[in-house]
């Protein structure tokens, strides 16, 4: 489907050159998706506050045949988390708390380590906090149906923190249910009565709604599309009650008038705004939202990832340019990114050229940090340079001076291999690591460490046991567990393989009477032999 107010229109900025949205070009972009039978992708542009092309392709359910729409919900995933964000501001505003108080003020059976950092921290993912999020989806895989406070309350089984408050930057989706739980604690509604009454309507997002779980049913919805091992679908389903973290359904034309909203709020003081749409450092993350460069061109933006499909929210700030593009399609989360870079590059003409990769000889290896515990392979392909970072396998650029870094996902990391390719110098969002490359020793063996371990005595716990000729870990919570081949890379250090077809798994490092986990949102959670 799509929907053209005007056939051309263009904006141009003070001294910059023209922006404009040519329909014709867009649907070049979309067409390769328009697929009868396939999940797609839905799809708006506005400039200066003006719809000005709005599409949808593929079906809304591969069940039912039923295009996709702009008007048509969909889940927007962690672009959920700057409404919770403007939720604690507004909150802020009317005297109810502050965001430089501890979270412990409002929800105090949170343990010691909650008053080490503050609410601010909390918005700006760099409170140290461990993910009780991480841990539940590698014990039992994001599909399983939990009890709506089993996030929170798994917070309470963690002793320790991943870094000294404010000394990182680690996206934490733990962060935003301990804000949820603010809101709800502190306002006296629940949060998806929040949202409605002090944000959504009053934006006029009629159509947008908290909807925690997807098992329940909700009219005007796409289904999420999960790709099976051996072709075809199933169902998409985030089993865990979702709310500022992720829980939000909405569709394109809601968010293109919440994006023209953020250009002229009327929700929210001058302030808050500010400070949300502030950078708290260089990995250029405010309070629910991202400040980062396009070519040379300032955005705000925030994606979402979900169980079967993605989203992206997107303002050009030089321009107004407003971008939205929803899919529910799991396939296609890479090509949600590179589709929204491919709309900017379409309506802002004369965008520096795309960096050109150098060519250089890809490497291959895995690498180890002593210090940190950081594990990251690096992949030849067809010429090309992958790296594998938790299981993700991601596209790189290669500059002439040697330096890889990575496409796609939100972050500043710079990877420098040396001349004889042993060792890589990393640096991510101000901080440098050293990573040396390994390999696993000959009949390397975990025999001596077979056993069962817990982080929490009867809470969650791991079993080592043999499997064959390999090893195997079981990692176990009380609604369920997964158990992961395990594959060595190096001298007691070995690779969780996971069991579905998702980044799940991590890395672990054995040391006498105990093993550490890592894993992109972990960092050396430790397991005790029982």
């Amino acid at each position: 489907m799509t929907d053209v107010l005007t056939e051309e229109m263009s904006l141009q900025p003070g001294s910059r050159g023209a922006a404009r949205v040519d329909p014709a070009e867009l649907d070049k972009l979309l067409d390769p998706f328009d697929r009868t039978g396939q999940p797609g992708f839905a799809v708006g542009v506005s400039l200066g506050g003006v719809p000005l092309y709005r599409r949808g392709v593929g079906t809304a359910s591969v069940e039912l045949p039923i295009a996709l729409s702009p008007q048509i919900r969909m889940r927007i995933g962690s672009t959920t988390k700057q409404f919770c964000a403007l939720a604690i501001m507004l909150l802020a505003e009317d005297g109810q708390l502050s965001i430089e108080d501890t979270p412990r003020k409002y929800v105090p059976e949170l343990p010691d380590w909650a008053d080490e950092f503050t609410i601010r921290q909390l918005l700006s993912h760099t409170s140290g906090m461990r993910d009780s999020f991480d841990l539940l989806f590698q014990t039992c895989g994001p599909g399983i149906v939990t009890p709506p406070d089993t996030p929170l309350k798994m917070l309470l089984d963690f002793d320790d923190l991943n870094y000294t408050p404010g000394a990182s930057w680690r996206y934490n989706n733990s962060g935003y249910v301990l804000l949820s739980e603010i809101v709800e604690r502190v306002s006296g509604q629940t949060f998806g009565d929040f949202l409605r009454t002090r944000i959504l309507e009053p934006v006029g997002m009629y159509q947008s709604l908290l909807r925690p779980l997807d098992t329940d049913m909700l009219s005007n919805s796409a289904s999420l599309h999960s790709p099976l091992p051996g072709g075809g679908w199933s169902r998409g389903v985030f089993g865990v009650p979702l709310r500022g973290e992720g829980g939000l359904v909405s569709t394109v034309d809601d968010m293109l008038q919440w994006l023209r909203h953020m250009s002229d709020p009327v929700v929210g003081s001058h302030d808050s705004w500010q400070q949300m749409r502030t950078a708290c450092s260089t990995h250029g993350y405010g309070f629910g939202l991202f400040m980062q460069k396009h070519r040379g061109l300032d955005t705000v933006h925030h994606a979402g990832a979900v169980a079967g499909g993605s989203s992206q929210a997107l303002k050009v700030v030089d321009y107004d340019l407003d971008i939205v593009v929803l899919n529910n399609n799991g396939l296609n989360v890479l090509a949600m990114y590179q589709l929204v870079d491919a709309i900017i590059d379409a309506c802002v003409p004369g965008l520096p050229p795309i960096p050109a990769d150098s060519g250089a000889t890809p490497l291959g290896g895995t690498f180890y940090s002593k210090a940190t515990g950081r594990v990251m392979a690096l992949i030849p392909h067809e010429g090309a340079q992958l790296v594998n970072l938790s299981g993700m396998m991601l596209p790189t650029n290669r500059d002439s001076d040697g330096g890889i870094t990575v496409q796609i996902v939100p972050t500043d990391l710079v990877i420098r291999p040396d001349t004889e390719g042993s060792r890589l110098e990393v640096r991510e969002f101000g901080s440098d690591d050293i990573l040396d490359r390994i390999e696993p020793s000959p009949g390397e063996s975990l025999d001596e460490w077979v056993g069962d371990y817990s982080i929490v005595p009867g809470k969650i716990s791991a079993a080592l046991s043999r499997s064959g000729d390999g090893f195997q870990l079981s990692l176990v919570n009380g609604l369920g567990s997964l158990t992961y081949p395990l594959v060595p890379l190096g001298p007691r250090l070995w690779q969780m393989v996971s069991p579905v077809p998702m980044p799940l798994g991590g890395t672990l490092e054995f040391e006498e009477g105990a093993f550490l986990f890592s894993t992109a949102s972990t960092t050396r959670l430790r397991f005790h032999r029982s």
